[in-house]
């Protein structure tokens, strides 16, 4: 099954405890959004569970770090820009132009 949908800010993530861990991933608030709920087969050891829990949070650690370099990167170039628009404005404030 896949089911696609937009995540939003009032999207949500919920998580509950053994002995019957599951995780809820809700994108957001519409009643019309997908959901997705997982949890583990009866009797699945919690050695194995964890396994699962641990490479499912290595790869949302990933998805979060790229998101938050390139949040770094875009912010940078967006520095750099009004930076760069300063020092015009600058320089052409000691040449005595209009910007």
């Amino acid at each position: 099954m896949r089911a696609y949908d937009y995540w939003t800010k009032t999207g949500t993530a919920n998580a509950h405890m053994p002995p019957l861990a599951t995780l809820s991933l809700r994108p957001s608030e519409r009643p019309d959004c997908n959901e997705l709920s997982m949890t583990f087969p009866t009797g699945m050891p919690i050695e194995d569970q964890l396994a699962v829990a641990d490479r499912v949070l290595a790869s949302v650690q990933r998805w979060r770090d790229g998101i938050a370099e390139y949040a770094d990167q875009h912010r940078t170039a967006a520095d750099e820009l009004e930076a760069a628009r300063a020092e015009i404005a600058r320089l052409k404030a000691e040449a005595g132009e209009e910007s």
